[in-house]
């Protein structure tokens, strides 16, 4: 089904209020008012006393301490503060409600301002009756009546608990209103217009929408996204699934024939290149390519080959056309031949592949550290002046690593506190039993029962909160001045201890990337130690199986307790830190969150380089008369998506089929976290997350990402393998990647979003669209949060959705799809095929029943002769390497001239593997290589032997594949 293409824009911002910008500016400000007229009040009318010391007294002897001989002074300041808590409450409740009616324009956004709201007026009412005990008790100031003072210390430290969950986000929200009603001013203020993001133009709106929203879901919380209606509305009837998984960009019709490249890194590039050099006659006629992972090497060499030098002044007749490009023999077929070890080739090749690797690791764990640092130099403060636990007394046994110093005593914590956390827990608990007994006994006739079971949450929340903050980080915080004591650990050594940690990550992201191909292993220490012996014994060193498991699990375990020790070491010291780094920690620290792109410090740019480096290059035709492949200079000449992807006179449109990564099961296929994620010249994105038109959205990207909307990017990002999010894959393999930065994958504009972005401009509550990928996208990828509404979608591998291509190819209706497999599965069956085959009817409706299966099976062909010497290899052979089948469509083909096809098409999968009629040298490298041809998708350094190889394997199954070609009935589009 190709999206209709209505006259604009298809998605519609939020119907504007009443409030305009100026006015939630002045809003804002006039917010603050509350808060500041009652600090000015406080500051007047309670000079010098100590009013928290007071209020986490605790009893009268305590009270009577921080008092002194000011017992007047001390009433004084409770009345004024009054009027403080008055002021703040009042400014909390309006910043929240302000956002409420701006800035909260999701409905988890708007219920966490309702939720703000109730816990700033909880901290006031506890704060009112904080100091109502506390007047009770200094009029009654007599020896042994604690009470008041307990209760007193119970209220601050629940009023102080909720302060600290709404003041920093209520700063936030101010900082948001304050910049999106400032930018949106500008319109009106000249001088303030550099604040305002120029918005260029979309051009030919009228002939293909910018953005097609994709079919709306409801939410487990009641909210349906996205909100845009489609137009024309889709037909009723059944099979809506179905139909609206078949959502492609207008422009994309039905076609006659179309081939599928699949994923295998640089194995499935060398069959796919030699597999479309045997089918060259038929590529030309082929209505689309769509290539996933190593098969979109091959794919985006042979679309980048084509494309012109803007400076190229050679004759005509020597720039390569489909008929001839990357043919056999080629300059360019040469260029990628000695560069198939793209990744790294020799000694500096090496070092620079692990240098990188050690720089985004050390990247990670520094940024991970100050993160900690400054949450613990925030606490440290923050147990100073509101002593929930007294932890001052750890700062002179931490801060300078002295010699000798005796173990700090386990801090007191303080008993009204403790008891606050069990009468949460007690009213929790009482809140649940009526809740129960609601639902027992009244069922559905009581609707407001609901109310008890939301009271339960918040209060065991709110225990379980004030736990943290009162006994575990004070917990922390001993503990780790009394491991340094009893250590008697040194500042070196405590680096040296963090240095550790560091290698030992290290050593486990190299392990958890190459662990199943340790020939790889072997080929890099062999080239960097020069000595086979040694490195072959540090090869066999790296584990296998379960064993890798284990060494990850380690590892995060290692970090979480490293990260706990940092923390508990900031906290207990960082009052006392120097000047400078008290400063200027949180400085650093916000110009990296603010300015620094988290994707470059991941392996993404490194790999696209090094990936662009071996398959992007072109003919070229030297002043002298030579022909030679020219590689592109990508400082010179970016390759932007819409005008180097596009589809070229005799060659298919090349769509590259990556995978995007979303939490829940609202969006993704059963069993799975990603969706389908394309990009190609004319659009980006797929039906589970819309689609964006390429022009449009490169001219509306900032810089930063308008690099990953490249061609060189998109053969990246469809075959960024291991990352923080990998399908199916082991959560603990990607929490790992996230930390250390071994990421391939990237951050790109979800189209779904982008309706409201674009329209930002008339309705300043809206956010733009993101410039820039900030530190918060880094934590989601550790965290491993990906909502589907989000602003930018974490794209990787296309095999984390499906390894083939062939869903993404039947999802355009071709009536002829060729499948060139030369993925990695376990024999005897081809485990991706199958999963690929299950895929498309759950998403599309649509049956494959495949002929002959049994003869792909290795050990179906006839044995070899003589059979004894040649036993193992004829237990390898398939009768055939290509077999056919029928694609059973849920509704009719319609050709380009309206031409009803039927439900009928054809289906013939090439599978890369090994019959009894192949060419005698491939029978030869197979018989002295045991795996070929199924070398591990982590070998990514192949010599010229396997290169020729896996290219001979694959002209020869595309040969057998051109001949079913030919046999097939012609079915005109």
């Amino acid at each position: 089904m190709t999206a209709p293409a209505p006259p604009g824009n298809t998605t519609e911002a939020p119907a504007p209020r009443a409030l305009r910008a100026w006015q939630g500016c002045l809003l804002a400000v006039g917010a603050c008012v509350p808060l500041a007229v009652g600090s000015a009040w406080y500051a007047c009318r309670a000079p010098g006393i100590r009013v928290i010391r007071l209020q986490l007294a605790g009893s009268v002897e305590e009270a009577a301490e921080v008092v002194g001989d000011r017992l007047h002074d001390a009433q004084r300041a409770l009345h004024a503060d009054y009027v403080f808590l008055a002021g703040y409450t009042l400014t909390l409740m309006a910043v929240f409600a302000l956002a409420h009616r701006t800035v909260a324009h999701r409905l988890g956004h708007r219920r966490a301002a309702v939720t703000g709201m109730i816990l700033a007026g909880v901290a006031g009412v506890s704060d009112v009756a904080e100091n109502l005990f506390l007047a009770h008790g200094l009029r009654h100031f007599t020896p042994g009546a604690d009470v008041p003072f307990k209760m007193a210390t119970g209220c601050a430290a629940l009023t102080w608990l909720l302060l600290a969950l709404t003041v920093p986000a209520a700063a936030v929200v101010l900082v948001i209103i304050l910049k999106r009603s400032l930018i949106h001013t500008a319109a009106v203020l000249p001088g303030l217009r550099w604040l305002r993001p120029d918005r260029p133009p979309a051009a030919d709106t009228a002939a293909r929408p910018e953005l097609i929203p994709p079919p709306p879901v409801v939410r487990a919380d009641g909210e349906r996204w996205p909100k845009t209606p489609r137009t024309p509305p889709p037909t009723p009837g059944g099979g809506v699934r179905w139909r609206n998984s078949t959502l492609v960009p207008p422009g994309r019709e039905q076609g006659a024939l179309g081939f599928c490249v699949s994923g295998g890194g640089i194995r499935s590039a060398c069959v796919t290149l030699g597999a479309l050099q045997a089918l060259r006659d038929h590529l030309r006629k082929a209505r689309y390519l769509v290539s996933v992972s190593g098969g979109g090497y091959a794919a985006g060499a042979l679309q980048l080959a084509l494309h012109e030098a803007a400076d190229d002044k050679s004759p005509a007749t020597s720039r390569p056309g489909p008929a001839d490009v990357f043919e056999p023999g080629s300059p360019e077929e040469d260029h990628l031949r000695r560069h198939a070890k793209y990744v790294a080739e020799g000694t500096g090749q090496w070092l620079a592949a692990l240098g990188v690797l050690l720089r985004g690791l050390l990247a990670s764990l520094g940024l991970l550290i100050a993160m900690l640092l400054l949450l613990g130099l925030a606490l440290s403060w923050a147990y100073h002046v509101v002593p929930l636990t007294d932890l001052d007394y750890l700062s002179s046994a931490g801060v300078l690593f002295p010699t000798d110093c005796p173990p700090p005593p386990a801090p007191a914590f303080r008993q009204p506190v403790l008891l606050t956390i069990l009468g949460l827990l007690g009213v929790g608990g009482l809140c649940w039993l009526v809740w129960l007994f609601l639902f027992t006994w009244c069922g559905a006739l009581v609707r407001s029962q609901t109310w008890a079971l939301t009271l339960f949450r918040v209060c065991v929340v709110l225990a379980l909160l004030l736990t943290v903050v009162a006994v575990v980080l004070p917990g922390v915080a001993w503990g780790t001045v009394k491991l340094r004591s009893g250590l008697d650990l040194s500042a070196p050594q405590a680096g040296a201890g963090i240095g550790f940690t560091a290698l030992f990550t290290y050593g486990a992201v190299l392990v958890a990337t190459l662990w199943r191909r340790r020939q790889t292993v072997r080929r890099g220490f062999g080239s960097i130690l020069g000595a086979s012996r040694k490195a072959g014994q540090v090869s066999r060193a790296v584990p296998n199986g379960l064993v890798q498991y284990v060494i990850v699990w380690l590892v995060l375990l290692l970090l979480f307790v490293v990260s706990l020790l940092v923390l508990g070491w900031a906290i207990a010291t960082g009052r006392q830190w120097g000047l400078f780094w008290q400063i200027g920690l949180p400085v650093l620290l916000a110009l990296i969150v603010l300015c620094l792109d988290q994707t470059w410090m991941s392996l993404h740019p490194f790999y696209r380089l090094r990936l662009a480096s071996a398959f992007a290059v072109r003919r070229s035709t030297e002043p002298d008369g030579e022909v030679v492949a020219r590689p592109y200079d990508f400082t010179k000449e970016p390759t932007p998506l819409h005008r180097y992807g596009r589809r070229h006179p005799g060659f298919p449109q090349v769509i590259f089929a990556a995978a995007a990564n979303l939490s829940g099961s609202d969006r993704t296929p059963p069993g799975r976290r990603a969706v389908s994620f394309t990009l190609s010249h004319d659009y980006v994105g797929g039906p589970d997350v819309g689609y964006a038109r390429v022009d449009s959205l490169e001219e509306r990207t900032g810089r930063l990402i308008r690099r990953d909307l490249t061609v060189q990017s998109a053969m990246a990002v469809s075959g960024a393998a291991f990352a923080s999010a990998m399908g199916t894959q082991a959560r603990t393999f990607q929490t790992l990647f996230a930390l250390s930065n071994a990421r391939l994958g990237t951050w790109l504009p979800n189209p779904a979003a982008l309706g409201p972005l674009w329209k930002a401009d008339s309705d300043w509550r809206l956010p733009p669209q993101p410039a820039i990928r900030r530190l918060s996208y880094l934590l989601r990828e550790i965290t491993g949060r990906y909502p589907m509404d989000d602003r930018l979608l974490l794209t990787t591998d296309g095999g984390h959705y499906e390894n083939l291509g062939l869903v993404e190819l039947l999802r355009h209706r071709v009536s002829t799809a060729v499948c060139i497999d030369a993925s990695g599965y376990t024999p005897p069956f081809a485990a991706t095929l199958a999963e690929a085959i299950t895929l498309a009817h759950e998403e599309l409706g649509i049956e494959i029943i495949l002929h002959d299966t049994e003869k792909l099976v290795p050990g179906s062909a006839l044995p070899l002769q003589p059979e004894n010497p040649l036993a193992k290899l004829n237990e390898r052979l398939a009768a055939q390497a290509v077999i056919t089948g029928d694609i059973i469509y849920p509704q009719d083909l319609i050709g380009e001239d309206g031409l009803n096809l039927g439900r009928r098409g054809q289906l013939i999968v090439a599978r890369a593997t090994l019959t009894r009629g192949m060419p005698y040298k491939l029978l030869a490298y197979a018989s002295s290589h045991p795996v070929f041809p199924h070398d591990s998708t982590s070998d990514q350094w192949f010599d010229h032997q396997q290169f020729d190889a896996y290219q001979e394997l694959g002209h020869y199954i595309g040969e057998q594949a051109a001949g079913v070609l030919r046999l097939l009935p012609r079915r005109d589009a």
